[in-house]
């Protein structure tokens, strides 16, 4: 009888039936086999986004296509954050890889509010931006409501935030200065505001085109700057992006 239960119990599922996990904020443990692919997906995604940390790059093959991510290790890792992007949410994944890790798909759904109705949707492109320029400049005020918004740490270092480009001046290299003032997170976005300050001796036009990154809008409060040592050769720009900015960043 316990032979036929467990014949039973293999047949009920499927060799490659994918294991499912409720993401509840927390960060998921993800074990991959070293060589091997496997396949992370995430319900009701259209398209993910991968945040990789430079620290797994050349590591970790990374491919995505709808609702699916393929990892594939080439050597073992010690557990490293990554974050996906999709349906509206931002998980967070601790993924290490070692020889006995499974194969076996994964598919991860997000927990569910407890009243559908209490959920709020999620803010807007243009809220989170004026939300930021309020905070800089009007730090008296209280800026617009943004529900669920929190402050997040950001780090005190230079930025490359401009391509060079064929026109001219360009805002790449050493034209400007750029450091990050502020940043906050209201799922499923983060919002990051930098100031950019002309080094030329004339004036500059900054153009959000030649922002780098993988940004999702890119506000920029005056994008003509005059030349250095005016009091207006400084701006604001605020970045959106699904992923936090020390992922987003190239």
């Amino acid at each position: 009888m316990r032979t036929a239960a467990a014949l039973l119990a293999l047949l009920a599922v499927p060799a490659g039936a994918a294991e499912l996990r409720v993401y509840t904020g927390a960060p998921l443990a993800l074990a991959l086999p070293v060589g091997q692919e496997r396949r992370v997906e995430i319900e009701g995604a259209r398209d993910i986004r991968v945040g990789l940390p430079g620290a797994l790059r050349g590591q970790l093959e990374v491919e995505s296509a709808g609702a699916h991510v393929w990892f594939h290790a080439r050597r073992a890792l010690p557990p490293t954050r990554l974050y996906l992007a999709g349906g509206g949410r931002l998980f967070a994944l601790e993924v290490r890889a070692d020889e006995a890790a499974p194969a076996r798909p994964l598919r991860i759904r997000a927990e569910e509010s407890e009243s559908p109705a209490a959920a709020a949707p999620a803010p807007g492109y243009v809220a989170l931006a004026r939300y930021a320029v309020q905070a800089l400049y009007a730090p008296g005020h209280r800026p617009a409501q943004v529900p669920g918004i929190r402050s997040r740490p950001v780090a005190d270092r230079p930025l490359a935030l401009f391509r060079c480009r064929a026109a001219a001046p360009a805002a790449c290299g050493d034209a400007t200065e750029t450091r990050a003032l502020a940043a906050w997170e209201a799922r499923p976005y983060f919002v990051t505001a930098l100031e950019v300050r002309n080094r030329l001796e004339r004036a500059l036009e900054l153009d959000p085109r030649d922002i780098r990154g993988d940004f999702a809008a890119a506000a920029i409060v005056h994008p003509r700057l005059a030349a250095a040592g005016d009091p207006r050769d400084a701006t604001a720009v605020v970045l959106i992006s699904a992923l936090p900015f020390a992922e987003a960043e190239p």
